[in-house]
């Protein structure tokens, strides 16, 4: 797949780690955040190595799902997910230098959407942003 590409975008947020994580892992804004990709998108999880990641359609139509394959509280979530054989990754880092939290992601591959999928992961770190700021 030599179109694939790869999303790798961060934000500086003035919160902590913690306060950062507790929020991209919460059910209380999952919903809130989902709606950046989709509407009614979604994801479900217990955040808990090993366990899967559902993403999700309102009501409860599960679209893809992944496994966490590393994870660091506070620090790193990595979710890997097998679409027959084409493999997807996503990762989440945050890191703390000078009292600002910085939150990272690494995503893909993407190919024709790769665009499109960079503006959306960047509104979907705005927003985590605007909510821990707020």
């Amino acid at each position: 797949m030599s179109d694939s590409k790869i999303v790798s975008v961060s934000i500086a947020i003035n919160d902590s780690p913690a306060t950062i994580w507790n929020l991209i892992t919460s059910k209380t804004y999952a919903k809130e955040l989902g709606s950046i990709f989709d509407a009614n998108a979604f994801v479900e999880s217990d955040w808990k190595l090993g366990s899967p990641v559902h993403f999700k359609y309102e009501p409860n139509k599960i679209v893809s799902t992944g496994t966490i394959t590393n994870l660091i509280e506070n620090e790193i979530i990595q979710v890997d997910y097998d679409f027959s054989g084409f493999k997807y990754e996503e990762r989440y880092t945050i890191t703390k230098s000078n009292g600002v939290s910085t939150l990272a992601i690494y995503a893909g591959p993407y190919t024709s959407d790769f665009e499109d999928q960079k503006v959306v992961w960047n509104n979907w770190l705005a927003k985590v942003k605007h909510l821990c700021e707020e």
